[in-house]
């Protein structure tokens, strides 16, 4: 209805699935600003343990497609190829969350300083409790604000962190022209990202397929987390939807690579597909962490199939690491 920006159906799912209470909060957003419905969205502090990412077989799959081995993730991996001879770091972080990829990089002891910024009060206050719990207070420094606004300090910093983060930035040129005024001539861009449809307006193939995956699972496999319901088909949300949820969430995604080709040298850049696995795992990843022999073989099959896919063309890759140099902009 109206090019997909509101769907009647997915209001009469979201009121049926998330209850009475969930769904009276949810309309509070709506009526809310646009900011503060981005602070609402964003105060949880706990891991998110439904989604693709809580899979530890899904993180090895991602660390041999970035690194080329299953036991070394992006960090040791940047770590090892671009850092090994570099101490004393200063580092910038937008969208840091609760902060816990600032201190995952604050541990390996390379860096002198981490600035970090979001918008959410609560989250910086927990990434500063956190940052206390292990010691590393001193290095980190959790702000609360707008990214936009923050001073600027030309050829300041020696690696900007992009760590999904930069699909919730609009405009995203402006961000990737104050990034490149930050850096360093020598500085590096490292960049974790969802680079998919802008709004999560998944493609028909990409919902084709998914669903097909889907039906194929037995029952137990399909059950969401926290509830009894059971994941049955895969919908393009609304956009209606995505913008009463988080106005930020994907809003400027499928720019994110043609932006960092115009703004920054692309010394490295892979791919690490979740174009139909982040689907299909999406609110049912529980029920793939454990090391049963017929979940490893789903796995498997899974994997060789967004492989495939990839491989063909069928499909773009939605999620992307790579590593960027500073370019002199006119």
């Amino acid at each position: 209805m109206f090019n997909n920006f509101i769907s009647i159906k997915e209001i009469f799912n979201m009121a049926e699935e998330t209850g009475f209470i969930k769904f009276k909060k949810i309309l509070i957003k709506l009526f809310s600003g646009k900011e503060e419905r981005i602070k609402i969205t964003w105060q949880n502090c706990n891991e998110n343990k439904k989604e693709w990412w809580a899979i530890p077989t899904v993180k090895k799959r991602w660390n041999y497609l970035i690194s080329g081995d299953e036991n070394i993730d992006y960090n040791q991996y940047v770590l090892k190829k671009y850092l090994s001879k570099k101490d004393n770091l200063k580092a910038l972080s937008f969208g840091c969350g609760a902060g816990q990829r600032e201190l995952k990089w604050a541990e390996t002891g390379k860096f002198k300083k981490i600035d970090a910024f979001d918008l959410s009060e609560k989250r910086i206050k927990y990434a500063r409790e956190q940052a206390k719990k292990v010691g590393l207070q001193n290095i980190t420094n959790f702000e609360t604000d707008d990214v936009y606004n923050i001073p600027i300090r030309e050829d300041y910093y020696d690696v900007v962190l992009g760590e999904q983060s930069l699909h919730h930035f609009s405009p995203l040129r402006k961000i990737f022209l104050i990034i490149n005024k930050f850096l360093k001539a020598d500085g590096l861009f490292v960049v974790n990202e969802f680079v998919g449809p802008n709004r999560f307006q998944w493609t028909d193939r990409q919902i084709e397929v998914t669903n097909a995956l889907l039906t194929i699972l037995p029952k137990k496999y399909k059950l969401k987390y926290n509830n009894n319901h059971i994941k049955r088909k895969i919908y393009r949300p609304s956009i209606l939807r995505m913008i009463m949820s988080d106005p930020s969430e994907a809003v400027e995604s499928s720019n994110i690579l043609p932006l960092l080709d115009e703004n920054f040298e692309i010394i490295e850049l892979k791919e690490y597909g979740g174009t139909i696995l982040s689907l299909l795992f999406s609110e049912i990843a529980q029920n793939f962490k454990s090391d049963e022999k017929c979940v490893n073989q789903f796995l498997k099959i899974y994997f060789e199939i967004e492989d495939m896919l990839l491989k063909t063309g069928e499909i773009n890759s939605d999620y992307i690491f790579a590593v960027c140099k500073k370019r002199n902009i006119q």
